[in-house]
């Protein structure tokens, strides 16, 4: 059954890496939901971020290959339900809209005004997709000009398994 998943992967940097990385899913018809790729605090190295589709065993194939990349210093996969995660979500809302009923919605969900012209007004919120998928549906209707979403941002700790095959991998 194909479930969605986080995979996270700490490497060296490299050019076309993310490039490599997302035509071996491909190939595998791994299907990519979202993507994120910066450098760390150690700026010679990048961390990876992709929300899969897959079921179980193609992704344990997949993470064995990625770690088989010679930049690649650590791999980790979890469901997205149990990983911990954020998206940010920008909502344009026609500025007619606006009124105290609205602020305290967006007040409830955590969202923020962000700016404002004469036409409209810019909304962040930040969270899970459930959460940001429940202001949409609020704010969903004539009122709402556009919607953006970013690609899932991770810092969950590496489980202590992870972090022995990295010091086997490096010795």
């Amino acid at each position: 059954m194909k479930l969605n998943y986080l995979l996270k992967i700490l490497s060296q940097d490299r050019k076309g890496l993310v490039s490599i990385i997302t035509g071996m899913l491909n190939r595998k018809g791994i299907e990519i939901e979202s993507i994120s790729a910066a450098k760390t605090d150690t700026y010679t190295n990048v961390l990876i971020t992709i929300e899969v589709v897959a079921d179980l065993a193609e992704l344990r194939m997949m993470v064995f290959k990625i770690k088989n990349i010679i930049e690649v210093s650590q791999v980790t996969s979890c469901l997205l339900q149990d990983a911990v995660y954020h998206k940010v979500a920008l909502y344009s809302l026609d500025k007619q809209a606006y009124n105290s009923d609205m602020y305290n919605k967006l007040q409830k969900y955590g969202a923020v005004i962000l700016g404002y012209d004469k036409d409209k007004l810019i909304i962040q919120k930040t969270g899970r997709d459930e959460h940001i998928l429940a202001l949409y549906n609020l704010l969903e209707g004539r009122h709402l000009i556009d919607f953006s979403k970013s690609a899932a941002i991770s810092l969950s700790p590496f489980t202590m398994d992870d972090e022995e095959a990295v010091i086997s991998r490096a010795a």
